[in-house]
């Protein structure tokens, strides 16, 4: 494939060398006596030692040039330049949201993440912040960063309604596929200090990418800017997330609500009830419910986040220990009965604080279900919120459950009267006559 090139080389050589024989003395030549031999050998290199040249040469033009790439989120792009032992980052927004600040971090979740935050200010300039954060908190000044950005102005412009904030940083010998995280903010900080407080970016403005430095770049910042987010495929930590949310809802929103409407409408047709009210309220919710909070914990401790530091985590306590205050309510309520309890003729209190419990523990986890795929999947994951059709299951089973409880109440009068205090043979189970039990008798039906 190279002798023709090669053959050409050769002959263009031999001409010049043949011309500066012809034109020139032993005394004319500076090279003096070498001058003769010098050019001698030049033309009698072997032509392998010439393709040889030219492949280097050919290389090492080629090792010289940038290579980069670039992708885009819906609210920022980023691009890469590897240039020697640098690279060039630039960060550009597509315009959708007004732009506050732009970050990214050389990671895959934000716990311990070396961070670059740049702004841009009033009077023209631009900030750059290197930053880490211990979990999902606010990013602070990272006074030791293991590489040092310094902000490239000339290569940024910060007019427009798609301003892009440039800055160089020494590679770290990957110039290949890069994981990285990033976060778009609407709100600048107006404050031109490195260690300004950021307002937190939206739910939905955050994110982890793959960045690929390997492809060919001409120039600084150049590179695709395709819409459209490249995600990384699912990291441990955001599959024990999907895990945690999935058993979760199947305890709470399935489980609890099956054998909720399991008491409210068996209850009044067979003495049976209780035995598949508990076995769905703590036989099958139960494991679901504590493997559920047990991967959530876990997760917490995977990403080095702190615990209990955003509503989520506090409703997910609280609605966890109600649950079990509701076990054990239930468990009292039908085992032990006081003689002040079940020698009156009235339905007990406990009874109806066990119902309200029970209904008030799963209109919690609807709204702690609701709050998790619309903005804690997005901000803990770094992933889009999860698609419409999750949004629309949500809703109509959030109308369908109290509907369907609710449309049970018309059986209370049946319940109430099965229920009523009647006098037992002396071979029944209580030897009292009037009292009060939560079994209906169902020999009073209609």
């Amino acid at each position: 494939m190279r002798l023709g090139p090669t053959l050409a080389l050769l002959g263009i050589s031999s001409l010049a060398v043949a011309h500066d024989r012809r034109g020139r003395s032993a005394g004319d030549d500076p090279s003096g006596a070498y001058g003769d031999e010098g050019n001698r050998a030049a033309t009698n290199l072997p032509s392998s030692a010439v393709s040889a040249g030219a492949i280097a040469t050919a290389r090492s033009l080629s090792s010289s040039s940038p290579t980069g790439g670039s992708v885009c989120t819906t609210y920022m792009c980023i691009s890469g330049v590897v240039n020697g032992s640098n690279i060039q980052y630039t960060l550009q927004s597509t315009g959708k949201k007004t732009m506050g600040w732009m970050a990214m971090g050389f990671g895959s979740f934000m716990a311990n993440t070396p961070m670059v935050i740049l702004w841009p200010n009033a009077d023209g300039s631009m900030t750059l912040s290197q930053r880490k954060a211990s979990g999902e908190v606010m990013p602070t000044v990272d006074g030791k960063p293991p590489r040092v950005a310094t902000a490239d102005a000339s290569a940024s412009d910060l007019t427009g309604s798609q301003p892009k904030l440039s800055y160089t940083i020494p590679s770290d010998g990957s110039a290949g596929s890069q994981r990285l995280i990033w976060a778009f903010g609407t709100t600048n900080p107006g404050d031109a200090s490195e260690s300004a407080t950021l307002a937190q970016h939206d739910f939905d403005g955050s994110g982890t990418v793959q960045l690929d430095l390997s492809g060919s770049s001409s120039s600084p910042g150049s590179g695709s800017s395709a819409g459209g987010a490249v995600m990384l495929p699912l990291q441990p930590y955001q599959k024990m997330i999907i895990a945690h949310g999935l058993l979760c809802t199947i305890g709470f929103l399935m489980f609890l609500p099956a054998g909720a409407l399991l008491a409210r409408y068996a209850r009044t047709y067979s003495s049976a009830w209780f035995t598949g009210h508990w076995v769905f309220q703590f036989a099958l919710a139960g494991p679901a419910v504590v493997a559920g909070v047990a991967l959530g914990i876990a997760v917490v401790e995977n990403v080095q986040a702190p615990h209990l530091n955003d509503e989520h985590k506090r409703w997910g306590v609280a609605i966890f220990v109600l649950y079990f205050a509701q076990i054990a309510l239930g468990a009292v309520i039908h085992w032990v009965k006081p003689t002040s309890w079940i020698a009156g003729k009235r339905r007990p209190a406990q009874n109806y604080v066990h119902a309200v419990l029970g209904i008030a523990i799963v209109a919690f986890a609807f709204y702690q279900v609701r709050t998790v795929f619309r903005e804690e999947w997005p901000r803990t994951s770094g992933r889009p919120p999860i698609s419409k059709a999750v949004d629309i299951v949500w809703y109509i089973w959030v109308a369908l459950v109290p509907v369907l409880y609710f449309a049970g109440l018309v059986l209370l009068p049946r319940q109430f009267r099965l229920e009523r205090p009647h006098k037992r043979a002396p071979s029944d189970e209580y030897p009292m006559g009037g009292q009060y039990h939560d079994r209906p008798s169902y020999s009073a039906r209609d």
